[in-house]
Parts: structure tokens; sequence; C-alpha cells
């Protein structure tokens, strides 16, 4: 971010702090402005090598270049200020947590193809076409590779891709969603990866008409375990995920029983079930239901985990008094209204959105709710993006 002469916001893409840049306006606002970088002429101070020749193109990894302490400073501020906002401040938060690594730290990533172009969407929109990518962590790396020889040749029309692999395991899964229709060629490419790549254990083949998988389509994640279907939401840093999860999981150690929304496949469920307490865990996807109690029934731990198909939004009969929500970016506004209604008294929210994170978190506040403690984890590094958790009860201190 910069300041124009005539006091508009500028946000300088490829720039750094303290950089001084020749950069060209790309689009110009009322209130702000937008460039982006067409020459460095000086590097300001926390400028750093960067490890990927791409990053100016490819839009996945913009603060590469930037040391990493100040990129930790910089969301730290930013969740700090949304939430100070939210509580009439200042907002409670511990110092931000960031786990190694830094670089090949992606345990899934979800990449895009258009007529046989397989890559990542660039700033403005377009597919950028990549060979290869320095943040897929192992097994990533070499699934990648084998998805580029296997499938190219069946990416016809357009969709996408999810790689995902424990950081542990020798191989990873992959799943395709085409837009439309699956072309023929595609489920036998996949079908073909499976069986000749060592790097792939299982595919799973998504449109919108059915769901086909090829040899075992799930991924074990973390000390419990936990499986996830081919495709299915799973934290991309898995080091610095498990730190979040060990530490929510800690701050809800003692409480008899927690309602779990946007459950997924059982990332915290499972650690909270080991933990002695019992979960009723809801969420929306069938696929992650399914795995939910299918993974419950085969640790004996039907009695702990209660899973549930349904909106977050619909709670279940007489919940228990405390709960844990971990929604997408969009946030929890209607399961947060929702838990109010029900009498819930203490709320354990994980976000991956500042801004959604204080509106909610100042909705509640108004009706009289305080923040208790928080803390940011820097789960996606070199991108503007941070996970963060409140603690929050109900009445006055």
């Amino acid at each position: 971010m910069a300041r124009a002469p005539d006091g508009r916001v500028a946000f300088v893409r490829g720039a750094g702090p303290g950089d001084v840049v020749r950069a060209r306006l790309t689009q110009v606002r009322k209130r702000h402005l937008r460039a982006v970088v067409e020459a460095r002429l000086i590097d300001g101070p926390a400028r750093v090598p960067r490890f990927c020749p791409r990053v100016d193109v490819c839009g996945g990894c913009p603060w590469q270049g930037v040391d990493a302490q100040v990129q930790g400073a910089a969301l730290q501020a930013h969740v700090q200020r949304a939430l100070d906002q939210a509580t009439g401040g200042p907002a409670p938060l511990l110092p931000l947590r960031a786990v190694a690594p830094h670089t090949a730290w992606r345990s899934t990533a979800r990449l895009h193809w258009r007529d046989g172009r397989l890559g990542y969407h660039r700033a403005g929109g377009d597919l950028f076409d990549v060979p290869e990518c320095p943040v897929l962590a192992p097994p990533l790396d070499a699934l990648y590779a084998a998805a580029r020889r296997r499938l190219l040749p069946a990416l016809v029309g357009q969709g996408s891709l999810r790689l995902t692999g424990a950081p542990d395991a020798a191989s990873g899964t992959l799943a395709a969603f085409p837009e439309g229709a699956a072309p023929p060629e595609l489920a036998r490419a996949l079908a073909a990866l499976v069986e000749a790549e060592p790097s792939c254990h299982g595919a799973a083949l998504l449109d919108r008409f059915e769901a086909r998988t090829f040899g075992d389509a799930v991924d074990l994640f973390g000390p419990e375990r936990v499986p996830h279907p081919a495709g299915t939401f799973v934290q991309a840093h898995q080091p610095g995920a498990q730190a979040l999860v060990a530490e929510v999981v800690d701050r809800l150690r003692g409480a008899p029983a927690v309602l779990e929304l946007y459950a997924g496949s059982g990332g915290f469920t499972f650690p909270l079930a080991a933990a002695g307490l019992q979960v009723v865990a809801v969420e929306s996807a069938p696929r992650a239901v399914e795995a939910l109690r299918a993974a419950a029934a085969a640790r004996g731990l039907a009695d702990r985990v209660r899973a549930l198909l349904g909106d977050a939004a619909h709670l279940p009969t007489d919940p228990p008094r405390v709960a844990l929500v971990d929604p997408p970016r969009g946030g929890a506004a209607e399961a947060v209204a929702a838990l109010h209604a029900a009498g819930v008294e203490r709320l354990l929210y994980v976000a991956c959105d500042p801004n959604t994170l204080a509106r909610d978190v100042a909705w509640l506040v108004a009706r009289g709710w305080r923040l208790e403690e928080g803390r940011c984890f820097d789960l996606f590094p070199h991108t503007g993006h941070v996970e963060t958790w409140v603690d929050l009860r109900r009445g006055p201190s």
C-alpha cells in the first residue's frame, strides 16, 4: 500500500515496504488506485531473495521477497485492527504463531485447467500454465509432475484439480472437478494415473452428475490419522494446522461436550474426542459426514462422536453449551445468530478471513458477548491470508 499525492490509497502489486518503484496505474477509483510495479528502483529494508522465478506472473505467493517477520507483523496488525474495531478495542490477541516450513509447505492445492493448460490464475484472472511449483510439499511435487504427464491430453474444456497428500506420506490423491460432464478420456486417464504412478494412490472424478473413485481415494492426516476423501477440505499448511488444532483442543479441554459446526472430515473432531470431549459434529457435505461416521465407528468412538448432516445455521435439539465453528471465508453469520439464540455460553471461532470474523464478533459483542483471547496463525506463507481463533464468552467478565 502507498499513498498518492492527492491522499488516495494506492494498492501497488509487486512492491514491498520501503521500496521505491516505477509503477503503472491499472485502475483509478474515487477513493483508491491500483497499480503494478514495472521496475524496482530502490529496494526497501524488508527485501529478501525470492525463491520462485514465476512469482511476478503466477499470482499465488505475492508476498515473496518480503522478510517473513515483516509479513507476520502485517498479518497481526491487520487482524488487530479488525478486532479492535469489532470489540471497541484493544482486542486481547496473543502473539502470532508462524510454523515452518515457509517453502514447500502446501499439502493440498487447487489448480485449474483450460483446454490442455494446467496452472494457477494470475492476479488478473487469466490462467497461467505452471510446469512446477516450489510451494508444493512432498508428495504433492511428485504428484503434480505425474498429473501433468498423464492427464494433460485429457484436460479438455475446463475445470479444476485438487491435489492432496499428507506430508509424512509417500503418495497422495487427486480429485478432478470438470465444469459440466466429464469427458470419457478423463476417467481413463485418472485410472491409468493411479495404476501407473507411485505418487498417486487414489483419485476421484467429481462432476455434477456423479462421483467416481479410483484406487484408495482417501488421505490420512495428523496424529489422529483422520481420513479425508479426495477433494474434501484440508488445511494446506499441515505443521501449522496441527499446531492450531492442538491449541484449540487445549483451550476446550475440560468442557464436557462441544458442538462443532463446519466439521468437514474431522480435523478438529477426532482430536477433541481423543481429549475426552463428547462431540456433536455438523457438516453439510455428505461425503465428509460419511467419512466421519465410518472413522468414528472404526475407532470405537461412535458413543463419543455424533456426526450430523446438516446446515450449520440449523442447530440440533438441545445443543452443548460450548461451540466450535470453522467456517469458509464467508464467515458464520447465520450460525452465530443461531448459537446466540440457542443459549450457547462459549464460542471458539476459527476463521480464515479477518473481515468476516470481525463482522461476526461485532454482532456478538453488541449482544453482550466478550472476546476473551485470540491468536493469529500464519498458515499461508507469502500471502495476505491468515488463520485466527478467538475465544468468546457470553456475558460480562
